[in-house]
This record gives structure tokens, C-alpha cells and sequence, in this order.
């Protein structure tokens, strides 16, 4: 616990600190078969990889943005930069957008239908915005967290509230516009935290980009656990992050801007509950360069909506 505090303390990586840094011996054979969603930043690109089917393999170029989402009838959702497309599980063609909301910074489908878009100072407020839209794009509904000055991706919690990654925060709020919980997140001094998924007991895990590191917080805002890769496979920005079925979770460690990122790092990480190493898939840097965001499809129903249950567990709805 004293070493948690002190990360929380120190404005540089917490990867300085050996004692985050967990060195295990994983067997990937069991893996083999695995076929996942891409999103590549550096080439703004979308992939399906299929590993033990590579025949099946696709790579289409998307706009700019953040996010995927799997929305059912064979879907995908990702954020773009004027709101968000939804293209084919099998093919990535388009079939899908709304590109009438400038400067959205990501998308994400409700429960109910409905899309949440996430704005920064935007649609004539300051702070973060949320904007609800129909199935039309037509506006249903605007909540404003006005005091805050960054925002990256957005999750509904099973209780209907958002958790979203502000910077070196990560925060919850309900409808009403109300900031009901937050944690600052450790590692450095501009993190560029990613992303952020409610566990059971009020915990919260999240992806903290340049912190470069898992860390989970419990309800009352305290670090209570963070772990990283292997000094092979160290985090340089961890980004999208899925938890399975089996407690396990995958990120994405992203490499940086630009299409010529593809040699560096290994961009796919799986960690036991426990913050082993259990899993890594090294991306062809001919065909990749900085993967942002990943979906795990092993065991999933591609026909339905799918979002975080009270687990943390990317689940279909019902």
C-alpha cells in the first residue's frame, strides 16, 4: 500500500517502479483460434483478424476517431470526428452514419438505443457534453459536466450513470449533470487517461494511456492495485480495454501518431485478474501501425448490442 501511495505522489511513470512489474511465462497455444476488431489510429484504419483464418481478414480505411462499439445485427460502431459510423462485422463496409456533429471526440450506443456523443466547450457549453441522439441523429437530451477541460472515452455504468476519462481523472456523473465520483489517476503529470469500466464493489479499472499501466480504484477514490507488462512488453500508452469472460482483460498499447509505428511494441496485451501476462499478439507492421482500440469476439453474440455488465464484462443485451 505505501508503494501505491507513493505513485500517486510521484509525477513521473509508475513503470519505474519494479515492483509493478510482473514477470510470468504465459502459454498463448490455447489462443490460437482468437478473431478480434482493430482499430488502428496511426492509419486510421479499421481490421478484423481472424488467427486461426487469415483468408478471412479485412482492412478498411475510416475516418478519424475513437472508439468501437458492437451494436448488433452483425455491427460495429466507431466514433468518428463528426459523429459515428456503423459498418459490417464481415466485410467493414459502411452501412451507417451521422456526420452532422462536428468536433465529436467519441460515440457510444445506450441501453436504450440511443447514442451518446461526447463533445469538449461544444454545442454552446463549456466542459464536457454529452449529447443523446436517436437512431435519426435527432437531439433527445444534453448533459453538461462543465468543470473540466478534457475527455476521451465514454462508459454507461449498469446503474445508468458515465464514467469518462478526463486527463488525470477519471470521473462518473449522472444525468442530472452531477459529478457523483471520481479518482485522479497516477503515472505522470498529463496521463491522457482512455478509458474506464465500473467493477463490482464500486471499483473501477481503468486504461491510463501514457501512465502506461492498469491501475483500479475502489469506491472511496484510492488506488488500491496497478500493474503493467513484462519490461519486454512494457506499456507505452494504454488505450482500449476489454474484460472477458474468464476476468481476464486485453488493452491495446498504442505506439503513437503517424502510419510508421507498426515495428514498435507488441499492441496487444492480455492480463489475468491477478496482472499476469497471459496473452500478447505482435501486429504485422505491414499492415499496422498504432492500434487504439480492440474487441476480443471469442464467444460473443455478433446479433446484439453489447456493453459492459456488472462485472465488467463486455456482455450482450438481453
Amino acid at each position: 500500500m505505501k508503494i501505491l501511495k507513493t505513485i500517486l505522489l510521484l509525477s513521473s511513470t509508475i513503470l519505474t517502479f519494479s515492483a509493478f512489474v510482473l514477470i510470468y511465462s504465459p502459454d498463448f497455444s490455447a489462443k490460437k483460434n482468437r478473431s478480434f476488431l482493430l482499430r488502428d489510429e496511426g492509419l486510421s484504419q479499421l481490421s478484423f483478424i481472424n488467427l486461426a483464418n487469415p483468408s478471412e481478414n479485412w482492412f478498411q480505411p475510416i475516418p478519424k476517431g475513437r472508439d468501437l462499439q458492437l451494436i448488433g445485427k452483425g455491427k460495429v460502431m466507431i466514433g468518428t470526428e463528426n459523429g459515428f459510423e456503423e459498418r459490417l462485422i464481415s466485410t467493414g463496409e459502411k452501412t451507417g452514419e451521422i456526420t452532422t456533429f462536428p468536433e465529436t471526440i467519441t460515440a457510444r450506443r445506450l441501453r436504450n438505443g440511443n447514442t451518446i456523443l461526447v463533445g469538449l466547450n461544444w454545442e454552446n457549453e463549456k466542459g464536457i457534453v454529452l449529447l443523446e441522439v436517436n437512431k435519426e441523429g435527432s437531439k433527445i437530451n444534453k448533459i453538461v459536466y462543465p468543470d473540466f477541460i478534457y475527455a476521451r472515452l465514454l462508459r454507461e455504468t449498469p446503474q445508468g450513470n458515465f464514467l469518462i476519462t478526463a486527463n488525470d481523472l477519471v470521473v462518473e456523473g449522472n444525468r442530472k449533470g452531477e459529478i457523483v465520483w471520481k479518482a485522479k489517476v497516477g503515472g505522470r503529470e498529463n496521463p491522457h487517461a482512455w478509458q474506464a469500466i465500473r467493477l463490482p464493489e464500486g471499483k473501477t479499472i481503468v486504461a491510463s494511456g501514457y501512465g502506461g499501466s492498469i491501475q483500479i480504484f475502489n469506491e472511496k477514490s484510492n488506488l488500491v492495485k496497478a500493474f503493467c507488462g513484462p519490461e519486454e512488453k512494457r506499456g507505452n500508452f494504454y488505450s482500449g480495454l476489454q474484460i472477458l469472460k474468464n476476468g481476464n482483460l486485453v488493452v491495446a498499447n498504442w505506439q503513437g501518431h503517424g502510419p510508421d509505428q507498426g515495428n514498435e511494441g507488441t499492441q496487444l496485451l492480455e492480463f489475468s485478474a491477478d496482472g499476469k501476462l497471459v496473452w500478447s499478439w505482435k501486429q504485422d507492421p505491414t499492415k499496422f501501425s498504432s492500434i487504439q482500440g480492440v474487441i476480443i469476439l471469442d464467444h460473443l453474440d455478433l446479433d446484439k448490442l453489447h456493453f459492459e455488465n456488472e462485472n465488467g464484462i463486455l456482455n450482450s443485451k438481453e
